[in-house]
């Protein structure tokens, strides 16, 4: 069993060194990386490439269509090896925390166990607000605060339960914003068994280079996720 980091690029240069020097600092060495340029405008391709060398733990994909980053998650995802653990990290972002592998695996020992997340932190003030779910499983993760931000893990057999109708909006077509709750909240419905690893392991970037013109991209992220939470899981 190994973790496999699915982690999505656009215009996530200036922070692909730092991203992957965190995981190469893994002081568990089973995990792999899969880094997906979503067709950026600036030299992210390059950097992954220069940055990730001959290591063959990493593989570089270069997009010849924008996707996203939930397309382009779900359906990477989809290609990793039964008994694997699915990881999202974000292109923009980094594992702050050298045993963060170490303790994803050690949670998903217990073969009930097929969702896990991490407390974090933002750049610009330390603040986490993931958090476990007070009653476990009795919580329909629908209708509760969103606590499952940042790490998001899954074992990888639970992405091919969900229908692609979850990650795609009235129209058919596949959101854009407000991927994180598209993307995790089906598959914590999902879960058998749910776990919270209370250590600091993911560093999120607020001030994000792929963030520009914020204020339209909040609001079509809010759309995102009252739609998601409104009409729950499609089976």
């Amino acid at each position: 069993m190994k973790v496999v980091f699915i982690v999505p690029m656009f215009n996530a240069a200036p922070h692909i060194k730092e991203l992957v020097e965190s995981l190469q600092k893994q002081t568990n060495p089973n995990w792999e990386a899969v880094l997906i340029d979503d067709m950026s405008n600036d030299d992210t391709i390059f950097m992954a490439n220069y940055c990730t060398g001959n290591d063959s733990r990493f593989k570089v994909i270069t997009n010849k269509e924008k996707k996203w980053a939930l397309k382009n998650v779900v359906v990477n995802a989809r290609n990793v090896n039964d008994g694997d653990i699915v990881a999202v990290l974000d292109g923009d972002d980094s594992i702050c925390n050298e045993k963060t592998v170490q303790l994803i695996l050690n949670e998903y020992q217990d073969e009930e166990v097929d969702t896990v997340w991490t407390a974090h932190k933002w750049d610009i003030n330390d603040i986490n607000i993931s958090k476990d779910f007070p009653n476990g499983m009795n919580i329909n993760p629908y209708e509760y605060p969103w606590i499952t931000s940042h790490l998001k893990t899954f074992r990888s057999e639970l992405i091919h339960q969900i229908h692609d109708d979850n990650f795609k909006d009235m129209y058919g077509d596949w959101f854009k914003r407000g991927y994180d709750q598209a993307l995790y909240l089906p598959l914590l419905y999902l879960s058998k068994k749910r776990k919270f690893i209370n250590e600091v392991c993911y560093l999120y970037r607020i001030n994000s280079n792929s963030m520009k013109h914020r204020e339209w991209k909040e609001q079509d992220q809010l759309n995102t996720v009252k739609l998601v939470r409104a009409r729950g899981f499609i089976k």
